[in-house]
């Protein structure tokens, strides 16, 4: 599932650089994918159009099985302060797992850090 997250990033970076990208199981929903997106590219005015365009590449890269294991997709700004506490992860950095971490208040179970660019 993870690879299938990564190929998604992929084609989100053809719109430019991004920020954060994390896939993450969190808080009561412990068996269902929360998607977080943070770009410079994103705006208040585009917002809405980015979160459809999120949603077609997951129906698109995704079978239904896998699609329904994503509860929400988050379009954030960077100075979330969630957003910044996963920028402190590097790359590819896999979160909780054997143990859950608290982030922010939020409980993730698990979770990777597909892009982290505190630069961005």
């Amino acid at each position: 599932m993870v690879e299938t997250f990564k190929k998604i990033l992929e084609e989100i970076k053809q719109k430019g650089a991004v920020t954060l990208f994390a896939v993450l199981k969190m808080d009561d929903l412990t068996d269902k994918w929360s998607v977080f997106l943070c770009a410079p590219w994103i705006s208040e005015e585009n917002r809405k159009e980015i979160f459809t365009d999120v949603i077609n590449l997951l129906k698109k890269n995704m079978t239904a099985e896998e699609l329904a294991t994503v509860a929400r997709v988050v379009i954030s700004v960077k100075d979330d302060h969630l957003i910044q506490e996963l920028l402190e992860f590097r790359n590819d950095s896999h979160i909780g797992g054997e143990s859950s971490i608290k982030l922010n208040g939020n409980l993730i179970h698990d979770g990777y850090i597909l892009e982290s660019n505190k630069e961005v």
